[in-house]
C-alpha cells in the first residue's frame, strides 16, 4: 500500500445544518475501518483537513467530502505520497475554534491568522496543524 496525505480547505455552507459531533463520530467509524488517519480544524467558518491512508481510501473520502452539501468552495491544497503519517493515532482528530493560543500558533508561521488557500504554504500549514494537535 502506498501511503498518501491529502490536505484540503473548504468553507462551511451556512445554509446547511451541521452537527460537528455526529460528523466526527461518523469519521471515526469510517476512517478506522479504512485505516485512515488525520486531523480536522474547524473555526466555525472554514475547514482544513488532513487525510492519511491508502490512495484509494483517501481519494474516495475526499470525493465524498467535495459533494457533501456542508462544504462549499473545496480547494485541494496537496496530495502526495508520504513515508509516514503525521497523525498516526487519530482516526480523525478535531480542533475547533480560533482561540488566542491558536492565533498565536498561526502567527508563528504566517503573517496573519487567516488562511488564504490560494497562496498557503502547505508544509507550514502542516507544521501549524501539528502544533495545534500537540495541544489537544
Amino acid at each position: 500500500m502506498n501511503l498518501c496525505r491529502l490536505v484540503y480547505y473548504s468553507e462551511r455552507n451556512p445554509t446547511v445544518n451541521m452537527d460537528l459531533r455526529t460528523l466526527i463520530a461518523t469519521c471515526h467509524k469510517n476512517n478506522t475501518a479504512r485505516s485512515v488517519t488525520g486531523l480536522l480544524h474547524h473555526n466555525g467558518n472554514y475547514f482544513i483537513q488532513v487525510l492519511e491512508g491508502s490512495r484509494a481510501d483517501v481519494s474516495s473520502i475526499y470525493h465524498r467530502i467535495v459533494t457533501d452539501p456542508r462544504h462549499i468552495n473545496c480547494i485541494l491544497l496537496a496530495c502526495t505520497d508520504v513515508r509516514e503519517r503525521l497523525f498516526p493515532t487519530w482516526s480523525m482528530g478535531l480542533h475547533e475554534g480560533m482561540t488566542d493560543r491558536t492565533k498565536e500558533i498561526f502567527l508563528r508561521y504566517f503573517s496573519k491568522d487567516r488562511i488564504d488557500p490560494e497562496v498557503i504554504n502547505v508544509d507550514s500549514l502542516l507544521d501549524v496543524l501539528q502544533d495545534i494537535a500537540a495541544e489537544l
